[in-house]
């Protein structure tokens, strides 16, 4: 069954959130402005997921679609559900984190479905495209540098990597800042959380502090030099994920986890 999309309810941005006890004609307050703004991000990538999946609906049931096509499929839609429900019970910026992570899992099982349906070999598990994670698993890494700020390898969707060699900009990701349009990875500390779960599979938020460290803009997510380590899992202690955590120890696997030749590692990566 394809899902439906969330309801934009009385705590949705576009019903206009209220507090409990708040008066009907009180003035929204700082946290109450970002809890909306963060929560509408979250709510458009659910909705954009639950579209996704729904596109597929029919094609999944055709007569002699595989097995394997119909279980990624499956996984998607549970995915989605999951996150729907997590979603539903968030009451605050840092609740959103498991949302996206779960959406992250859904990305990948559709971007699989579809590669078994068309006959393609399916994707590898990979951190999503860092331009917009909605976009799916990332495909490999290009360099690319934040206004300012020095050239460094991100992770790229196959679309977004072919912009950027054809010397196109890639279709990033915009959220709302005081009701302006601002790239998500610019976006103040509030949308930490939800940005960095997206990639908590992969080492967790600590990639994106690594990612922006250098950048003339400097607080992209709130990360400040002060704020490293703080808004997301990494803890520093060397964990040894593929995409680690910026910790002191650890393997020093493919994208580094701070040991000595990690790509995005601590002491020893290229930032």
């Amino acid at each position: 069954m394809a899902p439906r999309s969330p309801r934009r309810g009385p705590n949705s941005a576009a019903g206009g959130y209220r507090s409990p006890g708040l008066p009907f004609f009180g003035h929204k307050t700082r946290h109450e402005r970002e809890w909306e703004e963060v929560r509408s991000s979250a709510q458009d990538d659910l909705v954009a997921l639950g579209d996704d999946i729904r596109s597929l609906d029919v094609d999944v049931q055709m007569p002699g679609v595989s097995d394997e096509a119909k279980q990624r499929y499956g996984q998607a839609l549970e995915a989605y559900q999951r996150a729907s429900e997590i979603f539903d019970r968030a009451k605050r910026p840092e609740d959103l984190a498991p949302v996206s992570e779960t959406l992250e899992e859904g990305r990948y099982a559709m971007a699989y479905t579809k590669a078994v349906l068309e006959g393609r070999p399916p994707p590898e598990r990979r951190p999503p495209c860092f331009f917009d994670p909605r976009h799916g698993p990332s495909t490999e890494e290009v360099q690319w540098a934040p206004p300012g700020g020095s050239l460094r390898p991100v992770p790229a969707c196959a679309a977004d990597a072919l912009r950027l060699k054809e010397g196109f900009q890639p279709h990033g990701r915009q959220v709302t800042v005081d009701g302006r349009p601002t790239d998500y990875w610019n976006a103040p500390r509030h949308y930490g959380p939800w940005a960095g779960g997206y990639f908590n599979g992969f080492g967790g938020g600590g990639l994106l502090s690594t990612l922006l460290m250098g950048s003339a803009l400097g607080a992209g997510l709130g990360l400040g030099a002060e704020a490293i380590g703080e808004l997301f899992d990494g803890d520093g202690d060397g964990g040894g994920g593929d995409w680690g955590d910026g910790g002191d120890g650890g393997d020093g696997g493919d994208w580094g986890d701070g040991g000595d030749g990690g790509d995005f590692g601590g002491d020893g990566g290229l930032f």
